[in-house]
């Protein structure tokens, strides 16, 4: 049965939702309705890869890996996003610059190529 696309889904994204598909050889676990992964552990480097190709209108470069490092480490740390001014500081990104490295915001761009979980996010006012 296809999905129909829906408030923040892609097309793409809506086929897949609720399932597990491979893409370029890459093993992608399954996505919830907003297109975040429901298995976070099942997240690699070829992962965010291959998401980011749906909500990066680029590829990802070293600044982008560095958020995604950071949002990974400090999420398997204390369960938690960091504040921004905390991420914009230990990245040596400004805010300015992180919404030009992803233009969708940090929860919808960064936190989803990050592979974090969409519950952990719930109630969270980021850009």
């Amino acid at each position: 049965m296809r999905r129909r696309p829906h408030d923040g889904v892609s097309a793409r994204e809506a086929d897949f939702v609720g399932r597990t598909y491979l893409k370029g050889g890459t093993m992608i676990s399954e996505l919830d309705d907003e297109g975040y992964l429901t298995q976070p552990e099942m997240w690699t480097r070829d992962v965010a890869v291959s998401i980011a190709e749906d909500v990066l209108p680029g590829r990802l470069e070293e600044d982008h890996w560095k958020v995604i490092d950071y949002l990974r480490d400090y999420f398997q740390q204390y369960e938690a996003v960091p504040p921004v001014r905390m991420l914009c500081n230990r990245t040596g990104v400004d805010v300015g610059y992180l919404r030009k490295l992803f233009p969708s915001g940090l929860l919808k761009g960064a936190c989803k190529i990050a592979g974090l979980p969409r519950a952990a996010l719930r109630g969270l006012l980021y850009p």
